[in-house]
């Protein structure tokens, strides 16, 4: 074989040590000129003495000249390749900048990192050596799940458009009619109402409320809330038993609408359980995706005795009662312009808090205006909805005055 082709020694020059599996000649000279020609440069005469490979041998890419190699970082031809001379820690010439082959050191090879791309875009592919941050300890692939172990740092923090004003930024009707209907519920939204009271003896009930719900939501204090930042939390916590004795079923018209928050895993059973008892069906299952971009490393990595795996998401059943058609019942539902996935940030080790973007799928699907929340506190009062709960600090509830803002038309009108 001519010394100039395989991956030891050879004329003088810089070498590419990795083979492309394929059997046709590279010309890198031809490839310059190619790229030049693009760009208006014009043609030049070949640089170096390029032989081709003999036949049947399986190319492993020729020397470059040095005058070559300059003129090919000067104008980035954006080829992936390792362009340093030399030899690497193995005593071969330098290597492709990508693929799982290459022996070089991961200094020699660049690394990819999790949402990084190439100078230009936002592609994977840009080289991390020179940023001074740590690549994924795995080839050079984008490789989320090892990120997570070297640096805590959740795979879904890389998802982009995440939030409500990039979502539809692509889609202008879509933005339009969300613009539109939060503006239509925020001027039909009733003043918020709050009720400081502890629902182990507060009787849930029309007399209490002065009239039924078209949408209730519950988040109860679970008990995997507790185990989660043991001694952090606030109050005590419910049993699903307890959940499932509340009498939702009093207080809900027909049809009306229950979100009820079940944790991470363990409560979806029993969540369905509760649904049933209070005469719903459970119809959609919106999940959160928790990320954790603003924490830090030891408070992300949460230990739950009970658990197998790391949470990172929460579920929310809804449940329907009686018989709605899309067709039919426009003052009840409306466009389903929502997903079942929520992204957000959790929040604080010991805080419950969940994501306000649910507020937002409730309002916009459901036209009733009779809102309840159980379980709130401050942080959740909100204009067209009543608060219960006995974290929260006061309370201005008076079914007299909520009574008559209820009535007389729908979010749809």
């Amino acid at each position: 074989m001519d010394p100039g082709w395989g991956t030891g020694g050879g004329a003088p020059g810089s070498m590419f040590n990795q083979s492309l599996g394929m059997n046709a000649g590279f010309d890198p000279n031809m490839l310059l000129q190619s790229h030049l020609a693009l760009q208006g440069l014009g043609g030049l005469a070949p640089l170096g003495n390029m032989q081709g490979p003999p036949p049947g041998a399986n190319m492993g890419m020729g020397m470059i000249n040095p005058e070559m190699m300059g003129m090919m970082q000067q104008h980035d031809l954006g080829m992936g390749f390792d362009l340093s001379q030399g030899q690497n820690q193995d005593g071969i010439g330098g290597g492709f900048g990508r693929g799982r082959g290459s022996r070089g050191s991961k200094q020699e090879r660049g690394y990819y990192m999790p949402g990084r791309g190439p100078r230009g875009s936002t592609g994977p592919g840009i080289r991390e050596r020179d940023l001074g941050v740590r690549a994924p300890s795995r080839g050079d692939a984008n490789d989320y799940c090892q990120h997570f172990v070297d640096t805590a740092q959740r795979p879904q923090n890389f998802l982009r458009d995440v939030h409500l004003t990039d979502r539809y930024a692509e889609y202008p009707k879509l933005k339009e009619l969300v613009e539109r209907k939060d503006g239509l519920i925020a001027s039909r939204a009733t003043p918020p109402a709050f009720l400081q009271a502890d629902l182990h003896e507060l009787p849930l009930s029309v007399d209490t409320f002065g009239t039924k719900f078209d949408v209730v939501l519950i988040d109860p204090p679970w008990e995997e809330y507790v185990r989660r930042a043991p001694g952090v939390g606030q109050g005590e916590s419910w049993s699903w038993q307890q959940i499932k004795n509340l009498d939702i079923d009093k207080i809900t018209d027909n049809p009306s609408f229950v979100f009820l928050w079940c944790g991470s895993a363990e409560g979806l059973d029993a969540g369905r359980i509760c649904l049933q008892q209070w005469g719903f069906r459970r119809c959609e299952d919106i999940c959160w995706i928790k990320t954790n971009k603003e924490q830090r490393r030891a408070a992300s990595v949460r230990q739950d005795t009970q658990a197998v795996l790391q949470h990172t998401k929460e579920h929310c059943l809804m449940g329907i009662k009686g018989t709605v058609r899309r067709t039919t019942d426009g003052h009840l539902i409306h466009a389903n312009i929502d997903t079942d996935i929520i992204i957000s940030e959790e929040p604080p080790t010991g805080s419950t808090k969940k994501p306000e973007e649910l507020y937002q799928v409730i309002e916009r699907f459901a036209q009733g205006r009779r809102r309840l929340e159980l379980f709130g506190e401050d942080h959740n009062i909100r204009p067209g909805w009543v608060t219960v709960g006995t974290q929260l600090t006061s309370s201005n509830f008076n079914s007299q005055v909520c009574h008559p803002s209820w009535h007389g038309h729908s979010n749809s009108n």
